[in-house]
């Protein structure tokens, strides 16, 4: 099994792409599927209606239910589409309330084809509902 995605394999033109992916390599493509993951909203697919994160608008108000159905929602996409990584939290950082933006990390297990290896990412939702993941 591969562990690039199938459009990272037909845009190289599938030269090199082996299966064989470093550590690096594999935690770029993962990063890569989160930030679609988190800026899809959930029930736009038609194909996967569960794909993708609820609607931030009912972060409005930015009440503990929103975010907590927030959180619910990234940790359940994630286990649910991105094999790579295994033992998923999803939890919010609260260090920048005061600049009106919600701060999630997301920590898991990468699994490559023959290691596993901690990674961490952060989730970010300003106040103008824009989403960014590193």
């Amino acid at each position: 099994m591969s562990h690039y995605s199938l459009l990272r394999r037909i845009k190289s033109g599938a030269k090199g792409y082996e299966g064989r992916a470093s550590d690096a390599d594999l935690r770029d493509a993962v990063l890569e599927h989160l930030r679609v993951i988190c800026t899809t909203r959930r029930g736009t697919m038609t194909v996967c209606p569960d794909y993708g994160v609820c609607d931030l608008t009912e972060l409005l108000d930015a009440s503990e239910d929103g975010i907590s159905e927030m959180t619910r929602s990234i940790k359940e996409t994630i286990d649910k589409y991105e094999p790579r990584l295994t033992n998923v939290r999803v939890t919010r950082d609260r260090s920048d309330e005061a600049n009106a933006l919600l701060r999630f990390e997301i920590t898991a297990q990468l699994v490559g084809p023959n290691w596993k290896s901690p990674v961490m990412f952060e989730t970010t939702v300003d106040a103008t509902r824009r989403v960014k993941v590193r």
